[in-house]
């Protein structure tokens, strides 16, 4: 409860509080309504659905269809839509430094011959700005607007810059406009393969025709997510007569990408320095890529089978069992820790974390080839075995003996199928050092030094 004494203290503060933001609010006002009375044009981003940007001869038109920007002048493609959101927000915001009154000689200020006009489109009326020289000292430069021809105004040389893009600038940067979550099907055409392949879930694709070939499903999305951010380091040509200085007629290779709409078709040529050649079908210009595509996609086809020992997923596992057969040691899954126990009945707890790091070095693991053992020993050397919840077996591993310094003999059982083959030695062991880690106590944390007396 506030003392009697300090209710006139508590009102002169309540009235100066109200005095100090509404000063505050008016001045912000007052400035607010500074600034749009500067504004050139009232208008907003969003309302502009055309522009064009004229440089003497030179004409580059834009058009927005459902939400995007394409460029319709003097190509027909996506636009970037950074670039062309930095003109409108330019357009939308412009303001006046400076206005110089009426005049009716526009020549010596150069608007007699604009240096740059820019037309846009708002709610279907046509509006311009005209700019021509710089300002003495180029501090400015000066303009007029269509509504008022022979009002002299100056803009910012930033604002100015802003508007004067190349039209190259104004060209999308990326080859593909799919999302990568979204996409479909995925179909890649090179000299003596081709492959067509479809999502069938996350993560996961099928080749068509192939239905009995695993298909490496972590490869095929990261084709997609690498072709989705490859950028144009250069436009080689906008309407090539001849295609076969860059390797396209015929093309050395093609890739099709589809989502929801159109396929997207991307044709590949030759090597470029740095990257290669490559063109939109059906008739987009010729560009330089900053990645061998062909090389990329040709590495990508040659490594989409699935060799992996291990394919499922480690949140279904719930027991592991693992070590020579006579000295196996046991974990349980209890929470977010592991309960593990020794052949020698010696109990460790280790966090969850530690558990999925052996299990993501198993899932690593794969076959460089399959092959018969002619005599397989009487017993493994080390066993490997992944159970669920209710104790129904995931996965089985079985060490049959090594070949050489370079590679270990396994055979594996997933369900009721059987596979043996041979592994690279150095992943193996790498990962049976991290299974052999898990048996080993955490490491307690250092204790803090103790102070120094002050004899010390």
């Amino acid at each position: 409860m506030i003392p009697r004494r300090l209710l006139p203290y508590l009102a002169l503060f309540l009235v100066l509080l109200g005095l100090y933001f509404g000063l505050t609010w008016r001045q912000t006002r007052q400035e607010a309504q500074k600034a749009e009375g500067k504004k050139i044009f009232q208008v907003k981003e969003g309302e502009i659905s055309a522009l064009v940007l004229k440089k003497g001869k030179a004409e580059v038109r834009l058009a927005k269809k459902d939400g995007d920007w394409f460029l319709t002048k003097p190509l027909a493609m996506r636009a970037d839509k950074d670039m062309v959101n930095s003109i409108l927000t330019t357009l939308a915001h412009l303001q006046k430094e400076r206005d110089l009154g009426k005049t009716e000689d526009l020549k010596p200020y150069g608007l007699d011959k604009p240096t740059l006009v820019v037309e846009f489109t708002v709610k279907d009326q046509p509006r311009k700005l005209a700019v021509g020289n710089a300002t003495p000292g180029e501090m400015g430069y000066y303009v007029y607007q269509d509504q008022a021809p022979n009002q002299l105004l100056v803009i910012n040389p930033g604002n100015k810059e802003s508007l004067d893009r190349p039209e190259k600038d104004l060209r999308v940067k990326t080859l593909f406009a799919y999302t990568p979550d979204k996409v479909k099907s995925l179909q890649i055409k090179i000299p003596g393969a081709a492959a067509q392949l479809e999502k069938t879930g996350p993560n996961s694709w099928r080749w068509v025709g192939r239905e009995k070939f695993p298909v490496r499903g972590d490869r095929v999305e990261e084709l997609v997510r690498v072709l989705h951010l490859t950028r144009v380091k250069d436009f080689a040509a906008d309407a090539p007569k001849d295609l076969k200085p860059y390797g396209l007629a015929p093309p050395r290779g093609e890739v099709i990408v589809t989502q929801d709409k159109e396929p997207e078709i991307l044709l590949l040529g030759d090597k470029a320095k740095e990257g290669g050649y490559a063109r939109k079908a059906p008739g987009g210009p010729v560009v330089v890529t900053d990645k061998d595509l062909v090389a990329l996609v040709t590495k990508t086809l040659g490594t989409l089978e699935d060799r992996r020992l291990w394919r499922g997923q480690a949140a279904a596992v719930q027991k592991v069992v693992w070590g020579p057969p006579d000295k196996t040691w046991v974990a349980v899954k209890e929470k977010d820790f592991w309960k593990l126990t020794g052949p020698d009945k010696q109990e460790v707890k280790q966090a969850a974390v530690r558990m999925e790091v052996g299990l993501w070095k198993l899932q690593a693991l794969a076959f460089g080839r399959t092959v018969t053992p002619k005599t397989p020993p009487a017993k493994p050397l080390y066993v490997l075995e992944l159970l669920d919840g209710s104790g129904k077996p995931l996965f089985r591993l079985e060490e049959l003996g090594r070949e050489g310094d370079k590679e270990a003999l396994v055979k594996i059982k997933v369900g009721e199928k059987t596979d043996t083959g041979l592994v690279p030695l150095n992943a193996y062991l790498d990962f049976q050092k991290e299974m052999t880690r898990l048996a080993s106590p955490p490491e307690a944390p250092k204790a803090a030094p103790e102070p120094k007396g002050k004899a010390d």
